[in-house]
């Protein structure tokens, strides 16, 4: 995973069905602490303070192809990624990463269908960990409850002395929503952003 230092970044990744993923990654830092994960970046200017931080997300996160399920049983597909603590200039505290991007009405994650007038929606979850069909059912998704906090739903926390840890995450889609629909209804690119947030805590 590349870093690149900026002082303030908005990120996204793209959560799309094609099946490149990049090797690119950007950075949220102390200075910004907020970043989309979309293809896009936008760069700003700020003052960095004397406690800095750098914080690396995946700029993509990627389901791959979906494929309907020929019975209706559950079917999930799972992508892994990684969030990294790649600077941290602090003695003391620690840095709590949040993920934001939520729908407003129940607060929950949907990939959506591009370009057509009455978009197919498609739920899935954000686990902090490496998840798969041996583990599932005794993981939690962190958006498990539909009560996110101010900072939206907490995905992890990098003490001071933690330079360099990497927390892993998965996202995991349920294709079984996709049986009994029309694939040529369905079908198409679909997408959705997710918004990282990060914030000083305990010093």
């Amino acid at each position: 995973m590349k870093a690149k230092k900026i002082f303030t970044v908005l990120l996204a990744g793209l959560l799309a069905t094609a099946a490149v993923v990049s090797a690119s990654a950007a950075t949220l830092t102390n200075e910004d602490p907020n970043g989309d994960t979309e293809v896009t970046a936008k760069i700003e200017g700020s003052t960095p303070g004397e406690v800095s931080y750098v914080i690396t997300i995946p700029d993509k996160v990627d389901f791959g192809t979906l494929e309907q399920p020929e019975t209706d049983t559950d079917s999930y597909v799972y992508s892994d990624f990684e969030v990294e603590a790649t600077e941290l200039n602090m003695t003391s505290g620690a840095v709590s990463v949040y993920v934001q991007g939520y729908d407003e009405e129940d607060n929950q994650y949907y990939l959506t269908q591009q370009s057509v007038g009455a978009p197919f929606e498609i739920p899935y979850d954000i686990y902090t960990g490496i998840v798969n069909d041996s583990n599932l059912t005794d993981q939690t998704a962190i958006n498990a409850d539909g009560s996110p906090g101010v900072n939206g739903y907490h995905f992890t926390t990098f003490n001071h002395d933690a330079q360099g840890t990497v927390q892993d995450g998965t996202l995991v889609l349920n294709q079984r929503a996709l049986y009994g629909q029309d694939l040529d209804a369905i079908a198409g690119d679909y997408s959705d952003t997710m918004t990282f947030y990060s914030t000083i805590v305990g010093l």
